[in-house]
Order: structure tokens, then C-alpha cells, then sequence
């Protein structure tokens, strides 16, 4: 989600550090403590730096907790099965780090509130993991792709925010139970 435009190219070196000052100051202090001004004194860059990258707070943070571009390795030759256990497991690691805790709250008041980048999230998360599923596949299953997204990613996202003490291994693997059949071509 990072800007991009003509000129000379950006210094990969700035994008990292001014990531890392991110998710360190989001542990730190939180989302809604959390400055432009202070990333860029953490990062040891200006801000006028930070404002060439990214367009919003929340388009940093969103890019310092998820990455710049999704990290599709883990779904790389998995089957369908495979794919709906990563989704699973990968987004409750993603949701009990402690920077992203400290991002959601405050992220899902400004997604609610800014339908673009909303849509550009919810595309570049699905889209590209979506597509490899199908392929996993050998069939057009985009819609039920995004449906185990919804499931899988939302079931995550409700454990580390809401029901805190059920987030245990064992209720992990009871959602994986229920959503596995999907990739056997059971349905309910």
C-alpha cells in the first residue's frame, strides 16, 4: 500500500526502518498514542519521508503489521486442505502478535470509516491467497476461497479480541475441523 511515483527510487533501508519504529511504538504506546511524528524520530528519518511512503497512519501500520505486499510462501504448493489450515494457523499467529493487537482496534474504526482502503485491503488479502486456492484446486472456487478468508481469518480475529480465554490450541483445531471438509468437497 505504499506510495509509489517516478524519480529516483526509494531506499528499501528508510521503508524498513520506519516499518520496525511502527510496530515497536505500537507496543509501545498503542494506535491511538501512536504519531507520524513519532515513527520518523524513532526511525531516525524525516517526516516528510514517511509522507512520500504512505498516504495515512493507518496505511503504515496496516503495511508494518501485515507487509507490503501479502507473503503468500506459506500457500506456495499446498493443497486445499493445506490452504484452509494456513488460514487458519497463520492468521492466529498474525492476530495474537502483540504490535497487531495493539493495531486492530484502532484499524477497525478507521477501515470502517474509509471504504478505499478497506477495498484495497480486503483485494490485496484476498485476491492473491483466493487464487491459490483455486489452483490448488484445478477449479474456479474464488467465492468459497473468500468465504474460508471470511471464516477462517474471522474466527482468528475473534479469539485474540473477544473470547480471549477460548483462544487455546484446542479450539483452533475445532475450527479447522469444522472448516475442513470444505476442502474434501464435503459441504453441510
Amino acid at each position: 500500500m505504499t506510495k509509489t511515483g517516478s524519480g529516483r527510487p526509494r531506499d528499501p533501508q528508510i521503508d524498513a526502518e520506519v516499518l520496525a519504529a511502527a510496530r515497536e511504538l505500537l507496543v509501545d504506546v498503542g494506535f491511538d498514542q501512536l504519531s507520524m511524528r513519532a515513527i520518523a524520530a524513532r526511525a531516525g528519518v524525516s517526516r516528510a519521508a514517511i509522507d512520500r511512503r504512505w498516504d495515512s497512519k493507518a496505511q503504515l501500520v496496516l503495511d508494518a503489521v501485515l507487509g507490503v505486499t501479502p507473503d503468500l510462501t506459506p500457500f506456495a504448493g499446498a493443497d486445499r486442505e493445506g490452504w484452509i489450515r494456513w488460514v487458519v494457523t497463520g492468521s492466529s499467529e498474525l492476530f495474537r502478535r502483540p504490535e497487531v493487537r495493539e493495531a486492530v482496534p484502532g484499524l477497525l474504526a478507521t477501515l470502517r470509516d474509509q471504504e478505499d482502503l478497506r477495498n484495497t485491503l480486503w483485494r490485496g488479502f484476498s485476491g492473491p491467497s483466493s487464487a491459490l486456492y483455486a489452483e490448488s484446486s484445478g477449479l474456479d472456487d474464488q467465492l468459497d476461497a473468500r468465504a474460508l478468508l471470511v471464516l477462517g481469518a474471522g474466527a482468528a480475529l475473534f479469539l485474540s479480541l473477544i473470547a480471549v480465554e477460548e483462544d487455546t490450541p484446542e479450539m483452533r483445531e475445532r475450527v479447522l475441523e469444522i472448516l475442513l471438509p470444505v476442502a474434501r468437497g464435503q459441504r453441510g
